[in-house]
């Protein structure tokens, strides 16, 4: 199944932004690395007019629960929480992997009689 790694924030923490930037060239780099080496896709950055960000990578579940738990995943989350408001992050299904959850959620709607 598809699925992707999910960070949102809402803009750096007053006083650290340039830490922020230094940060987000490290977590370009780590999971740049680990897409060239085929365990996730490329890292994507999005940045909204009103300051707040997200970035992701996809790839199948175990493989990227088991990057998100290593030393320097771990490290990365903590480091983020530090210099990052509102900093949060989740594994969500992607592609086929979303149309079959949307695809139960209808079943078990119509099985309740609510959809």
């Amino acid at each position: 199944m598809q699925y992707a790694y999910v960070v949102t924030w809402n803009g750096a923490v007053p006083g650290r932004e340039m830490k922020a930037i230094e940060y987000g060239a490290e977590v370009q780099e780590y999971w740049g690395k680990l897409a060239a080496e085929g365990q996730c896709s490329e890292p994507e950055m999005f940045f909204f007019p009103d300051g707040h960000g997200m970035w992701m990578v996809k790839g199948e579940f175990e493989t990227l629960e088991q990057l998100w738990y290593t030393d320097e995943g771990q490290r990365l989350v903590v480091k983020g929480r530090w210099l990052l408001e509102d900093f949060g992050y989740e594994l969500v299904q992607t592609g086929n992997a979303a149309d079959q959850y949307l695809a139960v959620f209808a079943d078990v709607g119509r099985e309740l009689a609510l959809a």
